[in-house]
């Protein structure tokens, strides 16, 4: 099997697995900590910004940007979703276990969080508001 190519979020799981401070860390927080080293394709600690106390040499306080997925790409949204709640991943395998158990794809692991629940929720909310409300009178 070929290994896939390093791109931030595989870096990112790299990262957790050599950076103990990164381990508690969500994949959106890491632009805060850590700048993108286009050339070496890995994470490296910020050397300019406001020290984190407790940890030596760790600087913060800087905006980065993490894309977003549109929920077309259905297992892609999943994978983000989960990004956005499991701290310091360490793999796509990491990503799926819930509770011990592996999952077949990120859709079954958000299910068992209970993550689909608030976005179907969250989605008839957005069409009652936004594509009904428009039509009344």
């Amino acid at each position: 099997m070929a290994t896939p190519p390093k791109t931030t979020l595989t870096a990112f799981f790299l990262l957790c697995q050599n950076d103990a401070f990164a381990k508690a860390l969500l994949y959106v927080d890491v632009p805060r900590y850590f700048t993108w080293n286009v050339s070496l394709k890995e994470w490296k600690r910020r050397l300019q910004r406001t020290p984190v106390d407790g940890w030596l040499g760790l600087k913060a306080d800087a905006l980065g940007r993490i894309y977003t997925m549109h929920v077309s790409n259905f297992e892609c949204y999943c994978l983000r979703m989960l990004l956005n709640v499991i701290q310091g991943p360490i793999n796509f395998v990491n990503l799926k276990t819930v509770g011990g158990q592996v999952l077949e794809d990120f859709r079954q692991a958000c299910e068992k969080l209970g993550l689909l629940k608030m976005t179907i929720t969250g989605m008839l909310q957005w069409k009652r508001l936004y594509c009904v409300a428009p039509l009344r009178k």
